[in-house]
Parts: structure tokens; C-alpha cells; sequence
């Protein structure tokens, strides 16, 4: 096996969906760029054996998880990013003073969630919900949902409790729903 022909294939073929990939938990370009150029470097490094016969997407976006968590990490452990940063009170745009849902954000019930999330347009809006969410839940949902980590290592990358993770997904879940609502995919009201 030629490595370089190979990974000339795997670059054309899956730079573009790794980008997005990484960018979506990046929040600067650069390091989103970065990130996936390291993964074609650690391939370039691997030898033909480890190579051969290896699922081309499983590999390298397995690669790109842990380079995008290394980079999480490095972010988050940093002295000025673990000043707390201020959250929105959520639930004083969603809630009145009786714990009733707001008029016009009640949350709706989906029609067919199975057909709808196997569509292109679902993942559009998704993507475009996350990157509109605060930072700090953003970050949350997306190390949770997207890099599967559990939540001891969220607490610890962020620097952030147990209860402000939980406070954080909550948020972020609660937000997301609604986006996804108002951008098509409503139903039945709750």
C-alpha cells in the first residue's frame, strides 16, 4: 500500500466532512484546520500495516476526536478561559412567574422525529442550533453528544461541577429543542 496515494484519496474524500466535524467543536477556524491537519499528519506517521484494511471514515475521525479533545483540553485548562463566564437565565425567557412555558416558546411535539432526523435539513438546522447556543452549553452538549465523553472528563476539561454540567446539558437540550421548533421540525404542543 502507498501511503501517500492513499492519503491523497482520504484527503479529497473526507477533509471537507471533518472540517465541519471539527469546526463544530472548535470555535476558531484555525484550530478547527489544525486539528485535522494533525490527523493527516499522524496518518503520514502510521505504517502500511497499521493501514491496511482499516474503514478509512471510522480511522480517521477517530484520530480527529482525540485531536479535537487534546485541543479542548489545552483551551480549557488555560488561566483566562476558567473564569466563569456568564449565563444566561435561561429560564426567565422560557418561564413565567408561575412556571408556565412563555407564549410562543412552548415546545411542540414532533410528528415523525425517525424521518425527519434522516434528512439533510435536519442536520443543517442541528448544526446551526449548536453553533447559536451560549458558549459554555455549547460546549457542554457537543463534548457530551457529539465526542460521547462522559461527564467526569467534561467536568475536568472545562474546569466546571457536577451540577453546572448538568445545568449546562439541560440548557443546552432545552434550547436546541426549541430552535429545532422554530425552524421547522413543530408539532403538537406539549
Amino acid at each position: 500500500m502507498d501511503i501517500r496515494r492513499e492519503l491523497d484519496s482520504w484527503v479529497r474524500q473526507w477533509r471537507a466532512p471533518m472540517l465541519r466535524f471539527a469546526r463544530l467543536h472548535l470555535s476558531h477556524h484555525a484550530d478547527a484546520e489544525d486539528a485535522v491537519q494533525e490527523t493527516f499528519a499522524a496518518v503520514l506517521m502510521a505504517d502500511a500495516a497499521t493501514l491496511a484494511g482499516v474503514e478509512p471514515r471510522r480511522y480517521l475521525f477517530g484520530i480527529l476526536r482525540n485531536k479535537v479533545m487534546d485541543k479542548l483540553r489545552q483551551r480549557y485548562r488555560s488561566p483566562e478561559t476558567q473564569a466563569r463566564e456568564d449565563d444566561e437565565n435561561l429560564d426567565e425567557l422560557l418561564f413565567d412567574s408561575r412556571d408556565h412555558w412563555m407564549r410562543g416558546v412552548t415546545p411542540a411535539l414532533w410528528q415523525t422525529p425517525e424521518s425527519r432526523t434522516a434528512s439533510d435539513q435536519f442536520f443543517k438546522v442541528l448544526d446551526l442550533c449548536v453553533n447559536n447556543l451560549p458558549a459554555k452549553p455549547a460546549r457542554v452538549f457537543s463534548m457530551k453528544e457529539f465526542l460521547e465523553c462522559d461527564p467526569e472528563e467534561i467536568c475536568a476539561t472545562l474546569a466546571i461541577s457536577k451540577p453546572d454540567y448538568w445545568q449546562c446539558l439541560s440548557r443546552a437540550r432545552k434550547q436546541l429543542h426549541l430552535c429545532l421548533n422554530q425552524n421547522g421540525f413543530e408539532g403538537e404542543t406539549l
